[in-house]
């Protein structure tokens, strides 16, 4: 019964010293089993759930709810790393701001750097074989990828009428040449940490890379990367203060990852005592039981046997 648990609760925090949180008593704001008392700064935490992130290339764009639901992230040991679900929540909402201001930024740098990449991603949403070159140069020409000088109307024309012809090939013929181009890319520049928020240059400025309609290729693009292999390592870097501030980084990063391993053995550790204290605890209120029920027993009995004795006498006289 639920007087039973309380009064095991109670029997273990007396005899032990054991405080209510280790229970789970407090609400998931306050306290989750086994978190308490494990030395892991909130700063520790935050960062390795957005290590987390990083790692398991998680969008940006995707809401709370749909991240939770999908499950993915919850099997990480990482995930406990910050204690509560509305701490996770806030870093989450942290990291999704800097990160997608950070893409937003790379973008523009890559469009800055190349006028196909706008250019392309212009066609891919506006482009149709129904429009020609001179009908769709007037109607999208207020377009900012319209307008770049660095990228000629002669190139905008050529780019337009290669898309409109692949656009009338097969499915599995763009699939096919998208996956060749995908093949031929060096590692270094596609590769199993490649993000779909952030693709390279030579896959971006492709026209074979606009032909499929954007889910088919971003699945095909997502298994292809599954395939390959993590990243080479980096290039050396080209000053001293950059390479001691990657050196930084990675040994915050180790530190951190020794923080979470310590913590989750001490958490088994916790677990295993809490364990033994709480079966020692139910043979104590097991036996505490027994001896109140035979008491009762024998008391019921003594009554019994007084009554009887009264009724014997008042017929004797």
């Amino acid at each position: 019964s639920d007087l039973r648990v309380l009064l095991e609760e109670l029997s273990l925090e007396d005899s032990y010293g054991l405080d209510r949180g280790e229970f789970g008593g407090g609400g998931e704001d306050e306290y989750e089993e086994g978190m308490e008392g494990i030395p892991l700064t909130d700063e520790d935490g935050a960062a390795l759930f957005c290590d987390m992130l990083e790692d398991q290339h998680i969008s940006p764009y995707i809401p709370w709810e749909t991240l939770i639901s999908d499950g993915r992230i919850i099997d990480d040991s990482r995930y406990t790393a910050l204690p509560t679900t509305k701490r996770r929540k806030e870093v989450w909402g942290d990291w999704t701001r800097a990160k997608i201001a950070q893409l937003r930024e790379q973008k523009a740098k890559q469009e800055k750097l190349d006028p196909r990449i706008p250019y392309l991603a212009l066609l891919s949403e506006k482009a149709t074989p129904k429009l020609y070159w001179p009908e769709f140069r007037r109607k999208y020409k207020k377009e900012d990828a319209m307008r770049d000088a660095k990228l000629s109307d002669k190139d905008r024309e050529k780019l337009y009428r290669e898309h409109i012809t692949r656009l009338k090939l097969s499915s599995s013929q763009l699939k096919s040449d998208l996956i060749s181009l995908l093949k031929s890319l060096p590692l270094k520049h596609l590769n199993k940490d490649t993000r779909l928020e952030s693709l390279p240059n030579d896959l971006l400025t492709d026209v074979r890379f606009i032909s499929l309609p954007p889910k088919a290729r971003d699945d095909l693009l997502e298994a292809h990367i599954s395939t390959l292999a993590p990243a080479p390592d980096e290039e050396e870097a080209a000053t001293e203060e950059e390479r001691a501030e990657q050196e930084k980084r990675a040994n915050e990063r180790r530190r951190r990852e020794q923080a979470l391993r310590e913590r989750e053995q001490k958490v088994e550790e916790e677990k295993r005592k809490r364990e033994r204290e709480l079966a020692f605890g139910r043979g104590r209120l097991g036996e505490a039981e027994r001896e109140l029920e035979m008491a009762m027993k024998v008391g019921r009995s003594g009554l019994r046997a007084q009554i009887d004795e009264a009724k014997e006498n008042e017929g004797e006289q």
